[in-house]
């Protein structure tokens, strides 16, 4: 397999960034396409530098990679100038470590993280000659799988996923590829094999099954027949110690958005934030040995010479053996240059004990996310920031010579808007004097704000949208109060009605989906190419309005487009936490 190299080298060097698509890393593999072997095509649906950030994809490609059985090769979105380059070719989009097409392929796995990546989804597709919509695809085109968060509530993307997987793929993909060798033995339908794979645990095939509904509202999702489950449970890794993890990373030619080494410390969160969807699919709170991370970390600095280590989890700060590994790693690699980090930290005492470690070689900015200022709003969504502790950490921090920091904030929570600005900008700006005091300076702070979101199988989920208009009158409030040394950020409310829409939209969504990708939309989650225009076309095309649908609230009566889909937490408990929350009352 492969193609010719002169043409494809013709077309590089017509690209702006050619090391997007060349392959050959170090610690990419390259294996033989042989008979016995499954052939899987890894796609992230956004550019190299995005999709070569995102640590599943490295795991996953790894993992299968040390199977004999199985090719595996990446693919990413081409950009503009690349996409434009294929299509006046007639060269079709391939894999970056055989030059493949796509469409050879037995299995093309989208890594499904962020809603606005939908489009870009189809638009690959296209251009590597698969039919885009499910139920059109030939028996000889490959199956379509897809993972990630936004899997949680599959119904926007069912008609161009074949199977989805639920939960945590490295523990159910091995089964399923198992499973699709055998079939792919015998003689039976696409249909047929659908059926089989069905059967697996954390795998939904939404062909088989159908959306009801009652006049214009949602009804239910039913099986079309009653051999296959009515509720899909999550697979899930039960120890993160035994959980695989790749030593022998892949390391870019070109720069990437996270280039370094990163280490899942903890999976699941320990804070039960309401807001928080990545903590709710991500539950039970699983934590790797410290001694376990110091090894991985060794193992791949020595296989990367990365001078960065980052120490992932949805909140590091309370690893329970944080102080003590960041102690260990600092003695691993003394006189290195290899800096500790973690992302963005929440507000906690247990900060104190560690400042010092936060990416140590590179004192730049440091980020912290209180979410809400507002002792009311903090309250309802169930995240306690105490100002008193969020300004002693900046003390520390600017003894420990940090030079700016960054805070994140939601908005959009039923109350006042003058309320939720003022105590924003308070904190802001009183973060910011308290370096005055300690080196003669203001500090530089950025407020970064981003509309809330409500997100299935959280206790919010049954919550709509701010109106439009409040959320433009807080952005205009926030942007005028703003600063030399405190500025504003707010991110673009066109694009956050979007994704709430692709959040909690049933299956009709599909349809706008599919509508908007023909009226040109690619890349929606850059600022650069989205168009709310041809988004608002594409609803209205299929009988809805954006905004409405953004807008939209849901009984805790009735059921949930996602509500076959099972976390592990039970909608009684999600209930009872929204009526807590007093924003259900």
């Amino acid at each position: 397999m492969g193609r010719e190299v002169t043409k494809l080298t013709d077309m590089l060097d017509k690209v702006q960034k050619p090391g997007r698509y060349i392959g050959g890393e170090t610690g990419a593999r390259r294996k033989d396409f042989r008979p016995g072997r499954v052939s899987v095509a890894l796609a992230y649906p956004d550019m190299y530098e995005i999709g070569m950030s995102y640590l599943g994809l490295k795991l996953l490609y790894h993992l299968l990679n040390e199977r004999d059985d199985v090719v595996c090769e990446r693919v990413f979105a081409p950009a503009h100038d690349m996409e434009k380059e294929l299509v006046t070719s007639g060269i079709k989009l391939f894999s970056l470590e055989s030059k493949t097409d796509i469409n050879k392929f037995d299995i093309v796995g989208f890594s499904l993280s962020y809603e606005l990546t939908y489009t870009n989804v189809l638009n690959m597709l296209n251009l590597s000659g698969i039919t885009v919509l499910a139920d059109q695809r030939g028996e000889d085109e490959p199956i379509i799988i897809a993972g990630g968060a936004c899997c949680f509530n599959p119904e926007p993307m069912s008609r161009f996923i074949d199977v989805f997987f639920i939960g945590d793929a490295e523990e159910t993909l091995p089964e399923f590829i198992e499973e699709y060798r055998k079939i792919s033995l015998l003689s039976l339908t696409r249909k047929r094999k659908m059926k089989k794979l069905s059967l697996l645990k954390g795998v939904y095939v939404p062909c088989l099954y159908d959306a009801k509904y009652a006049g214009s509202r949602f009804d239910q999702i039913v099986p079309a027949n009653g051999d296959v489950p009515r509720c899909v449970k999550k697979g899930e890794v039960k120890d993160l110690n035994s959980a695989y993890y790749p030593v022998k990373q892949l390391v870019p030619f070109i720069k990437i958005v996270h280039d370094r080494i990163v280490v899942e410390v903890m999976r699941g969160c320990p804070n039960k934030c309401r807001f928080c969807q990545a903590s709710a699919i991500n539950s039970p709170v699983r934590v790797r040995k410290p001694e376990m991370v110091r090894a991985l970390c060794r193992e791949a600095y020595k296989n990367t010479g990365y001078s960065q280590i980052t120490l992932l989890s949805l909140s590091s700060v309370n690893y329970p053996y944080l102080a003590d590994l960041v102690k260990g790693l600092n003695e691993d690699f003394k006189g290195r240059g290899v800096g500790i980090s973690i992302p963005s930290l929440r507000v906690d005492e247990a900060f104190y004990e560690i400042p010092e470690i936060i990416a140590a070689e590179r004192k730049a900015a440091l980020t912290f996310a209180p979410e809400a200022a507002n002792p009311d709003i903090q309250r309802s969504i169930g995240k306690k920031t105490d100002y008193d502790v969020l300004c002693q950490s900046a003390r520390v921090a600017y003894r420990h010579g940090w030079q700016r920091l960054k805070l994140y904030f939601m908005v959009g929570f039923p109350g006042r808007i003058d309320a939720e600005v003022d105590d924003i900008m308070r904190w802001a700006n009183d973060v910011s004097v308290l370096r005055k005091e300690l080196q003669g300076r203001a500090a530089d702070v950025k407020v970064s704000v981003n509309p809330f979101i409500p997100k299935p199988h959280t206790p919010f989920q049954w919550m709509g949208m701010a109106p439009e208009e409040r959320l433009r009158e807080t952005r205009r409030q926030l942007l005028a109060r703003g600063s030399k040394r405190v500025k504003v950020e707010f991110h673009d409310i066109g694009r956050s009605i979007l994704e709430t829409c692709m959040s909690r939209g049933d299956r009709r969504i599909a349809d706008v989906i599919y509508s908007a990708w023909r009226g040109g939309a690619k890349m929606d989650g850059w600022s650069d190419f989205f168009d709310l225009s041809i988004w608002e076309a594409a609803f209205k095309e299929n009988g809805l309005d954006i905004r409405d649908e953004a807008q939209k609230t849901f009984s805790i009566a009735e059921t949930l487009p996602w509500g076959h889909i099972k976390t592990g937490t039970s909608e009684a408990c999600l209930k009872q936490e929204f009526v807590d929350s007093g924003f259900g009352s």
